[in-house]
């Protein structure tokens, strides 16, 4: 599954604001990787301005970072359609300059992650993953994807 962490400092997000972002986001990891759906989510942090630096220096103006961690395993036209698809969609929502939006794409080896009680498969495998997923489990996924 991809973990999408946005931090932000010196700006809000409303729900209204971070649902919108979470179904883009989805969205666009869905279509750019192939993946379903329900293997994206999103944790969402506001941070005070002043607990950011760069350079040494505190940020004097609103910034988002996002950090993804996605299965390894895909190409680097992937990852980095994936980035843009992404920054342009937190510019969409937030309404801040591209140049106070940083984003970074982290891959771990699926077999390195569990989530619904089972290992990762590898990237083009989902199918017979999710086939081995108990009943309820693949109910509340379906759910998730549609």
């Amino acid at each position: 599954m991809a973990t999408y962490s946005i931090y932000y400092a010196g700006l809000s997000l409303n729900t209204h604001q971070k649902f919108t972002l979470s179904k883009a986001i989805t969205k666009i990891h869905a279509e750019v990787t192939g993946a379903e759906a329900y293997f994206a989510q999103l944790i969402f942090k506001e941070l005070d301005l002043h607990d950011f630096f760069i350079g040494g220096v505190l940020l004097d103006e609103p910034h988002i970072f996002l950090n993804g961690q996605i299965r390894a395993g895909r190409s680097e036209q992937t990852k980095k359609q994936l980035l843009v698809e992404l920054e342009i969609a937190i510019q969409s929502v937030s309404k801040i300059a591209s140049h106070q939006i940083w984003a970074y794409i982290v891959e771990i080896a699926p077999g390195q992650m569990i989530e619904y009680g089972q290992v990762l498969p590898a990237v083009g495998q989902d199918s017979v993953w999710f086939s081995t997923l108990p009943a309820s489990i693949q109910t509340k996924l379906n759910y998730l994807n549609s």
